[in-house]
């Protein structure tokens, strides 16, 4: 004879009522408040992240402060001959002072730094600018187009799992970020909130040029004589390819026809010791990739400069800048983009 257990017959009638739950359609009540704990949990985090700004990263807060203040406002003047836009990643960021810039042309320029930390894709950037009526003359890169053929459609997007989280949790790195920034500031908080905004009020006030102060770790925001890293190529040229077919060099040609306006590669800033010096017959170099849209080359692909005008292995310091600025505004000259 099999052996039933008490405890198993007294929940066979439990389960009997769950189920017999379930069937009656009471099933939605635990979904529903899955749902509603889920919601409430993801608007407290969004709430978080868009109320409280100066706790996410340095990055972060430029490129919303760029994107969301400097290219939607008014940039440019009817009395500038010159109007300048000038894209790249953080080398360009930290490299390209706009005030000295157009001071060492003249009047009629105005320049602007629309260079992002981390991002080399400059089409959004460019594009917002266009549609808030901001139309350059020139257009400066620091970095060729990439080489991809056709513009992210909805099946690139599904098979992007970074992408996907940018749109479903912008806030996901939030939490982190606000442990880090209290942790880090937990003894001067109120003033930690106050520089936040004075950096990205200075960047605004000196048209998108950054100095990124907080990956500068040695005294007075300069590297040693002699600083070198293992990854440096000092006998490697770094030549600059620029693929012949690309959706962004399509799109950048579109907008630079309906605008009319120029497309000039500019010098990256490398420190020397980093790679080669270029090639001195590129020194004054003008180019042509296209005549209709006008795309040019300028000069040498990077200049080279001492490890002291580095804050750290990739950023100028001011110092660096200046020199940089300097440089590029002769080029300008010489080549005759300017006049």
């Amino acid at each position: 004879m099999a052996y039933t257990s008490p405890s198993s017959s007294a929940a066979l009638p439990t389960v009997e009522r769950q189920l017999s739950a379930f069937d009656a359609g009471q099933w939605w009540k635990p979904v529903a408040g899955f749902v509603l704990l889920f919601a409430a949990v993801w608007l407290s985090l969004y709430a978080a992240y868009a109320l409280l700004p100066f706790m996410r990263p340095g990055s972060v807060v430029i490129a919303d402060a760029k994107f969301d203040t400097l290219v939607r406002g008014h940039m440019f003047e009817s009395e500038h001959r010159y109007r300048v836009m000038v894209f790249g990643h953080s080398k360009a960021l930290t490299s390209v002072r706009p005030r000295e810039l157009d001071a060492a042309i003249g009047a009629e320029f105005r320049s602007y730094n629309l260079g992002l930390p981390g991002e080399e894709q400059f089409l959004p950037m460019l594009e917002a600018a266009l549609e808030a009526g901001n139309v350059p003359t020139h257009v400066f890169l620091t970095l060729p187009w990439d080489k991809k053929l056709d513009k992210q459609g909805f099946m690139d997007f599904l098979r992007n799992d970074l992408e996907i989280a940018k749109v479903v949790m912008p806030f996901r790195t939030f939490p982190r970020d606000a442990a880090m920034f209290l942790f880090m500031n937990r003894n001067r908080l109120t003033e930690a909130v106050h520089d936040v905004g004075e950096q990205r009020d200075n960047m605004l006030e000196e048209r998108g040029y950054y100095f990124i102060k907080s990956q500068s770790h040695y005294a007075n925001d300069r590297l040693p004589d002699d600083y070198a890293l293992p990854s440096d190529r000092p006998n490697r040229i770094d030549q600059r390819k620029f693929p012949e077919r690309s959706y962004a060099r399509s799109r950048l040609e579109q907008l630079a026809t309906k605008y009319g306006f120029e497309v000039v590669f500019i010098p990256v800033p490398h420190r020397i010791g980093e790679f080669a010096p270029a090639p001195a017959a590129d020194g004054a170099r003008l180019a042509t990739l296209s005549d209709h849209p006008r795309v040019r080359i300028m000069g040498p692909d990077y200049f080279n400069y001492p490890p002291a005008f580095f804050a750290d292995p990739v950023h100028m310091n001011l110092q660096g800048a200046l020199a940089y600025t300097a440089d590029l505004a002769k080029l300008l000259k010489s080549t005759g983009v300017v006049d």
